[in-house]
């Protein structure tokens, strides 16, 4: 009776155990998703609503033209943002070509726009504020006013709508409270004879490799008026002068008084021997050409080095078979002439 009531009290404990322990797993599981949801609806909160169209234009314009150009602000959110509208000039500082905004200072750390790409004077905006509805948009006519005495050349502006501001209203007229400027990138053309100036920087590889495709690194200095966007070709021979590979390279906007780097990926794994690189393109209205040339090494030591002990010791174990056959190939002469002279003797 005794062992009966102790395996009936096993039982029930070993019952309880197994119900504490789904119930953990249960709260785990819960805790998990209502994580998961929370950073879910965090990330929609933080994510912007906001589209803005053209997101780049570019315009030629005559000194002392006036014309007008349309941007549009496209809100996608559920609630209105409001904001202010405003015109800055750009520049771009680094090797990417990510623009920086400039304010009425026209400063930004330690650089000053020049004069002759600014623009953001020419430019009136219809008002300075605006809300903008659910799922609607606002279309501004932006006027521009060129001077008769404008430089010809690039001028880099932008357009933005910059969201901000406390949460108003009740919930059917609440606006919702970002900060985050979106902006539309105008590029501005004034006609007239323009320096048109560009030089490769820098075109390299690494010198010595042990596998390919071989990173190509290209940067292109724009010393000219105006924003250009080369077209270029990477030609990669190997040492007999053969064709092994050709990249094209990507084509992007290199701005006034910046440069810009490139990256590609040229070759095969397999690679053996010295290459020459050889880098060629094109850029400007008239077609300007860029030139360079690298060299650099392949070699996948490991497999040589790997082939060439394997080597070794296929040698030296054809060499001992080699040796052991022709002793024992002695020995069994040696052998056969003892019995030769024994049968001599015997006879």
């Amino acid at each position: 009776m005794t062992k009966f009531l102790n395996i009936k009290s096993l039982n029930i404990k070993n019952s309880f155990k197994i119900k504490n322990l789904k119930l953990k797993i249960a709260i785990v599981v819960f805790t998990f998703a209502f994580c998961i949801l929370h950073l879910s609806e965090a990330n929609a909160q933080t994510a912007s609503p906001l589209i803005v169209a053209p997101s780049r234009q570019e315009i030629m314009v005559d000194p002392g033209e006036k014309t007008v150009i349309t941007v549009k602000f496209l809100n996608q959110g559920e609630v209105p943002v409001s904001g202010t509208l405003g015109v800055v000039d750009f520049i771009v500082e680094d090797k990417e070509g990510s623009p920086t905004f400039l304010e009425e200072t026209a400063i930004t750390g330690t650089t000053q726009i020049s004069p002759r790409f600014s623009a953001a004077s020419w430019i009136t905006l219809p008002y300075d504020r605006a809300t903008i509805a659910s799922k609607n948009k606002i279309q501004l006519q932006a006027k521009i006013q060129v001077p008769t005495d404008a430089h010809p050349g690039g001028r880099y502006v932008a357009i933005y709508f910059e969201a901000g501001g406390a949460l108003t209203g009740g919930e059917e007229e609440r606006e919702v409270a970002v900060a985050s400027r979106l902006a539309a990138l105008v590029y501005l053309r004034v006609s007239g004879p323009v320096t048109e100036d560009a030089y490769v920087v820098q075109f390299s590889a690494p010198q010595f490799s042990q596998y390919g495709p071989i990173a190509m690194t290209t940067e292109i200095l724009n010393r000219g008026d105006y924003h250009i966007r080369p077209r270029g070709v990477i030609k990669i021979s190997n040492f007999l002068g053969k064709l092994v590979d050709s990249q094209k390279l990507q084509e992007q906007n290199i701005f006034p008084d910046a440069s810009r780097i490139f990256e590609n990926k040229v070759g095969q794994k397999w690679m053996f021997g010295k290459y020459r690189a050889e880098f060629s393109a094109s850029y400007g209205e008239t077609g300007k050409a860029l030139t360079a040339v690298a060299f650099f090494w392949v070699v996948p030591y490991k497999e040589i080095t790997a082939g060439a002990l394997a080597l070794i010791i296929i040698i030296l174990l054809t060499s001992f078979t080699y040796r052991r056959f022709v002793r024992r190939e002695k020995e069994l002469e040696e052998k056969i002439e003892k019995l030769e002279e024994k049968l001599e003797k015997k006879s």
